[in-house]
């Protein structure tokens, strides 16, 4: 094969840096000409406020200056009505003295039960269940059968308000389980 002989065809402009360059040098002079000529009109405004401060009306001495925003605050007032207080609820038999009572949940019609995982052989859901129960937890394993088979599901509780259910969900999380939240009617 013969080689070709090709040579690059010499341009005959400028290279493209010069022409960037002679750009930038255009620019600034064209923005410096215009600040220049805003920085004349801007003297000569200084110097016309320079020959007439006598146009100006001298300010009374007196003169008080003068706030709307108290108007206006109370044409825009909202009154807000007083929260409802709770009342507490006392065991039965105590009496009720202000400093001796002690709050209790109002009753719920639901229960919060934390489903911690779900196995299809016993022995892995009982093993949870004992390290969860070691965790002070309270836990029992319940087998529900469908049509992919029998599971064995680890649930926590029930707890009655969400605060110990919160709790519980966080020492689930220290032992890296993400549960689901089951809510079922109280029984009893």
């Amino acid at each position: 094969m013969a080689r070709r002989n090709t040579r690059r065809q010499q341009s005959t402009g400028k290279p493209a840096w010069v022409w960037f360059v002679l750009g930038n040098f255009v620019g600034g002079f064209a923005v410096f000409v215009f600040l220049l000529n805003d920085l004349k009109i801007e003297q000569g405004k200084v110097a016309a406020r320079a020959e007439k401060p006598a146009a100006r009306e001298p300010a009374p001495a007196e003169a008080k200056p003068r706030f709307d925003f108290y108007k206006l605050l109370e044409e825009n007032e909202v009154k807000v009505p007083e929260p409802k207080k709770q009342q507490a609820r006392v065991k039965a038999g105590e009496e009720k003295s202000g400093d001796t009572a002690q709050r209790v949940e109002p009753k719920s019609d639901l229960v919060y039960i934390l489903q911690a995982a779900s196995f299809r052989d016993k022995a892995e859901a009982d093993r949870l269940r004992a390290q969860l129960m070691l965790a002070n937890l309270d836990v029992k394993v319940e087998s529900a059968t469908d049509t992919r088979g029998t599971w064995h599901r680890v649930l926590v509780g029930p707890y009655t308000n969400r605060s110990k259910m919160a709790a519980a969900r966080s020492v689930l999380a220290e032992h890296r389980l993400m549960p689901l939240v089951l809510k079922r009617p109280a029984k009893g």
